[in-house]
C-alpha cells in the first residue's frame, strides 16, 4: 500500500463520500476523502474528535461506550476506501497515459 501512497494522482474529483455501517461501533458513519486525498469519519469528527468533545459537552451512555469502541482517523475503514479510490483514480489514469506515450501513431 506505501507504493500506492507514494504514487498519488492527482484527483478528477474535489471530494468523494460514502456511507457505510461501521461494525465496530454497529452505526451508520460517512467517510470522506478530499481531492488531495486526506480522508476522515464524519462520526469521529462528531463524538471522538478532541477538540469536539469538549465543545459538546455530556454524551450518553451508550455514545461513551462506541466512544471505546471506535478507531479513530486510522481506522481501516477509512484508509480501505481512501486506497479503494486512489486504485480507481490511478487504473482511470493508465490506459490515457499509455495512449499519449506515442505508442499508436496517427496517418
Amino acid at each position: 500500500m506505501a507504493e500506492i501512497l507514494s504514487q498519488r494522482p492527482s484527483a478528477s474529483w474535489q471530494a468523494c463520500v460514502t456511507t457505510i455501517k461501521c461494525d465496530a461501533i454497529e452505526e451508520y458513519v460517512s467517510i470522506l476523502v478530499k481531492g488531495d486525498w486526506t480522508s476522515s469519519c464524519t462520526w469521529y469528527q462528531q463524538f471522538k474528535s478532541p477538540a469536539e468533545t469538549q465543545k459538546k459537552g455530556k454524551v450518553d451512555k451508550k455514545t461513551r461506550q462506541r466512544i471505546a469502541l471506535c478507531q479513530g482517523p486510522q481506522c481501516h475503514r477509512v484508509t480501505d476506501y481512501r486506497d479503494q479510490l486512489l486504485r480507481e483514480e490511478q487504473e482511470r489514469l493508465t490506459p490515457a497515459q499509455q495512449t499519449s506515450s506515442g505508442s499508436i501513431a496517427s496517418p
